[in-house]
């Protein structure tokens, strides 16, 4: 996947997963596709401008189209707990 790429090639200490209904199976043309990077050490970094960086990269060195339907969410390692416990699914990128 274009953003787990982009999210190795900013040389992010992060793990890349996908919740939501890609990873349960469920998508329709009306779905987007959840990622979740939990960066380590994430601290008071912006993570708004984090996430646009990873979607930078994905379209720019990784070929994302502008208009392919990501929501890309950049937590730190206790705020991906809150998302582990409230999904049915998370696969790791």
């Amino acid at each position: 996947m274009a953003v787990a790429s982009a999210v190795r090639s900013l040389g992010l200490n992060a793990d890349v997963y996908v919740f939501g209904g890609a990873a349960e199976g469920r998508l329709t043309v009306l779905s987007d596709v959840d990622v979740l990077v939990c960066v380590r050490g994430l601290g008071e970094v912006d993570s708004w401008r984090l996430r646009k960086l990873i979607l930078a990269e994905a379209m720019d060195r990784h070929g994302l189209p502008w208009d392919y339907p990501v929501e890309v969410h950049v937590v730190s390692g206790e705020e991906a707990e809150q998302y582990f416990k409230h999904s049915r699914k998370v696969v790791e990128l």
